[in-house]
């Protein structure tokens, strides 16, 4: 009888000193910021959101939610099947999924404020078939285009997300060009999604997309939500699954940088176009 007191004064303290760490951090959670009405509704949700506590390591994460007590969850098994979706720092707006038959295990957790920023990859242009181009491009290409011109059309760009607080979410990737010179380029781009929100979904990322309204046009047709799966994240990397097929992101400094990127390359094909005129 006298074990099993001790044993509960001792857990008693462990969350008493956890709660003192949670609180400490708390004016920099997510939620601290004014609550915006969203445009999307996540429907069945299972995770649970909170802060990182003082206490967390390799096989514990002590949890304050945003609503109820602070939990103790064993996170040994989610740790070794790879899991823990980044470094769990205390403070962090966190998410985690629950063992169904065990409430005190964690079988996801997700770091939601390092999943935050910029993220993009390198995206490379395809040729456009004839048929695509333009009656004066067509006669350009015919006329024989030096390879140190064609190697100037194929430069890369990076593409991609920013997520921001109160799930507000980017696209970088646009570029500024006029609708001539886009028509004279032997090369075309992958369209650019215009991410708009980013929630969180069991485990999931879901990234919701609309039409890029035209000026003076507002956008008519449906959202689109695109559901990911998180396979790994670290300070400067991140893996998402779709369908079976992974891509690789790298994280940017910020979105006006890397969208200075591809502003730089289009300045180069531009630059091409025009010594053909």
């Amino acid at each position: 009888m006298r074990n099993k007191y001790i044993t509960l004064t001792f857990f008693s303290l462990l969350l008493l000193f956890s709660v003192a760490g949670c609180r400490k951090s708390e004016p920099t959670a997510e939620v601290a910021e004014p609550a915006q009405e969203p445009e999307f509704v996540v429907k069945n949700d299972s995770m649970i959101y909170g802060l990182v506590c003082d206490g967390t390591s390799d096989s514990v994460i002590v949890l304050w939610p945003f609503s109820g007590d602070p939990m103790v969850l064993n996170s040994i098994d989610a740790k070794h099947n790879g899991r823990i979706i980044g470094k769990l720092e205390i403070g962090d707006w966190t998410g985690v999924l629950l063992n169904g038959e065990d409430s005190t295990e964690v079988t996801m957790a997700v770091n939601l404020d390092q999943l935050k920023g910029t993220w993009t990859y390198p995206v490379m242009p395809v040729m456009k078939d004839l048929q695509h181009m333009s009656k004066r491009m067509q006669r350009r290409m015919m006329a024989n285009m030096p390879d140190s011109v064609k190697a100037t059309y194929l430069v890369p760009r990076e593409y991609g997300f920013t997520l921001k607080r109160h799930h507000k979410a980017q696209p970088v990737g646009w570029i500024m060009r006029s609708n001539s010179l886009e028509d004279d380029s032997p090369v075309q781009y992958p369209e650019v999604k215009n991410y708009k929100q980013w929630y969180m979904s069991n485990g999931r990322l879901l990234l919701i997309s609309g039409e890029r309204p035209k000026p003076g046009e507002e956008t008519k047709k449906p959202n689109v939500v695109d559901t990911l799966d998180l396979v790994f994240m670290d300070t400067d990397s991140l893996v998402l699954m779709q369908t079976g097929i992974r891509y690789s992101f790298h994280r940017k400094q910020n979105a006006i940088k890397a969208n200075e990127a591809a502003t730089k390359a289009a300045e180069k094909q531009d630059s091409a176009s025009n010594k053909l005129r």
